[in-house]
């Protein structure tokens, strides 16, 4: 089961970035990119910090509570 740096499950964050939409594909260089139109890409791995990285990109999305999106992830449901 891997996991972000910050202690996230991959299979969560990408179980949060389908539910608010975000397309997910294979990188190269990451095991996961996320996606969505008008938005730069976000490469998600194991090195991965998902507070730094990856909460600031789904609020760009999102607009919501950086701090209940973090939470979202470590649940790996989004309820919003």
């Amino acid at each position: 089961m891997s996991k972000t740096r910050d202690g996230i499950k991959l299979d969560y964050i990408i179980r949060v970035a389908e539910a608010i939409g975000a397309s997910v594909r294979s990188g190269a260089k990451h095991p996961f990119i996320l996606g969505y139109n008008g938005v730069r890409p976000c490469p998600v791995a194991e090195s991965t910090i998902a507070k730094t990285m990856v909460v600031p990109w789904m609020k760009s999305i999102t607009q919501k509570d950086p701090g209940a999106i973090y939470e979202a992830l470590r649940n790996g449901k989004w309820g919003y």
